[in-house]
């Protein structure tokens, strides 16, 4: 199993993490690829957990399998996504009725090397914005480019839930107000290549 990071109660806000695609680049299923002595999801899994209420974790492709992989974990919620393969938004969409909270985590199944104190950096930074009055949406970012996990009001859901198939996220998020918190290059390595996933395995502590 993949190791648990502590859990941080204060601040804890749902994690969406979509892991519903076929995997078409990788030419192996990247959630059961190894790492760490554990899975690639059960590592992301893992990492967010350490800073997060609960993850939901939305299937599409191998759904029946991501839900056992998870048996037993109550802060894992499987979301299932039958339409997966119009895009990663609709999984999203999905699982978005399902977070509790202000805030939200958007992260993806397949950036092994983001850790949970990354989701703690964008939290601090949240609750800096959301005193002050203004909240934001808060990347994660490395050199300036934003990556991954990306901490979003939950006030943006109504409008989410809206866009149209085969958007993206990040393009609705460029039109509202948003920070970056520099961390490590972890945060820009996702996994689509047997390269990303050899380069990625180099990287890692």
């Amino acid at each position: 199993a993949a190791r648990k990071p502590r859990y941080h109660p204060a601040m804890a806000y749902d994690c969406v993490m979509p892991a519903a695609g076929a995997s078409s680049r990788m030419g192996a299923w990247k959630p059961l690829l190894p790492w760490r002595g554990a899975s690639l999801v059960e590592a992301c899994v893992g990492a967010a957990l350490g800073a997060c209420s609960r993850v939901l974790l939305v299937g599409g492709e191998r759904l029946a399998e991501l839900a056992s992989l998870f048996r037993g974990e109550p802060r894992v919620l499987v979301v299932a996504n039958p339409a997966w393969e119009l895009g990663m938004l609709g999984s999203l969409q999905r699982a978005l009725p399902l977070v509790e909270g202000g805030a939200f985590f958007c992260a993806n199944a397949d950036m092994p090397l983001i850790e949970s104190a990354d989701y703690e950096a964008l939290k601090a930074r949240y609750a800096i914005l959301e005193a002050s009055g203004a909240p934001a949406a808060v990347f994660a970012a490395h050199g300036g480019e934003a990556g991954h996990p990306v901490l979003v009001p939950s006030s943006y859901i109504a409008e989410i839930l809206l866009l149209p198939p085969g958007g993206r996220m990040k393009s609705f998020l460029s039109g509202k107000p948003s920070c970056l918190v520099e961390r490590g290059p972890g945060v820009l390595a996702d996994l689509d290549t047997p390269d990303d996933y050899e380069r990625a395995a180099r990287l890692a502590p």
